[in-house]
């Protein structure tokens, strides 16, 4: 799971300050715009980790927030 949030978190943090004008704008960076206004899971988040779905974007994203709460509670009642 750590993996697949770092990812995202780069990879978003990295097309932001494109659209900025601070980091040349990649073939990467494009495809990933392309992904996010399609509502389709972008191919790197995919391969970082990411459980198998067919789900569109938003309800990929609303159920990876479901799991990563699920696993929040797991390991606090670990302790």
């Amino acid at each position: 799971m750590n993996i697949l949030l770092l990812e995202i978190r780069t990879s978003l943090t990295d097309l932001e300050n494109g659209l900025k004008g601070v980091l040349n704008i990649t073939d990467a960076m494009e495809t990933l715009s392309n992904k996010l206004a399609l509502n389709l899971v972008p191919q790197n988040w995919a391969d970082a980790a990411a459980y198998a779905s067919m789900k569109s974007l938003m309800t990929w994203f609303e159920d990876l927030c479901l799991r990563y709460e699920q696993l929040e509670e797991w390991s606090e009642n670990l302790e």
